[in-house]
């Protein structure tokens, strides 16, 4: 099975996107960035999938490195988000990311994007 880890501060959206991926892959979700470092410190996963603004002004970018932080290159990593354009997409890949992911977020979205 192939592991996600899901970082997204809000809990609905949290709730709908471990329930959309979990119908095929095992998932692990978190509402906050220490919580998701920590858990990641002791577990092993393929893709990570980050909200673009968590709380505190923590943003997707900040979440990707403090993963790879205790992690290295060891995933793939995508964002989700409400609002992307061409010019923040490439920011965000040139940053590291493998892709975005539009809300809402969907099964057959995320298996298009991710090409799985």
């Amino acid at each position: 099975y192939m592991q996600i880890l899901i970082v997204d501060d809000e809990p609905i959206e949290l709730f709908l996107s471990k329930r959309f991926l979990g119908m095929e892959y095992q998932v692990e979700g978190f509402n906050t960035l220490p919580d998701a470092v920590h858990w990641a410190k002791n577990n092993s996963f393929d893709i990570l999938v980050s909200d673009y603004h968590l709380d505190r002004g923590v943003k997707a970018p900040d979440v990707l490195k403090a993963i790879r932080e205790v992690k290295g290159k060891t995933f793939r990593s995508f964002v989700l988000t409400n609002h992307t354009d061409i010019e923040k997409t490439a920011a965000l890949k040139e940053g590291g990311f493998d892709g975005v992911i539009e809300k809402p977020l969907s099964l057959e979205k995320f298996k298009s994007i991710a090409g799985l």
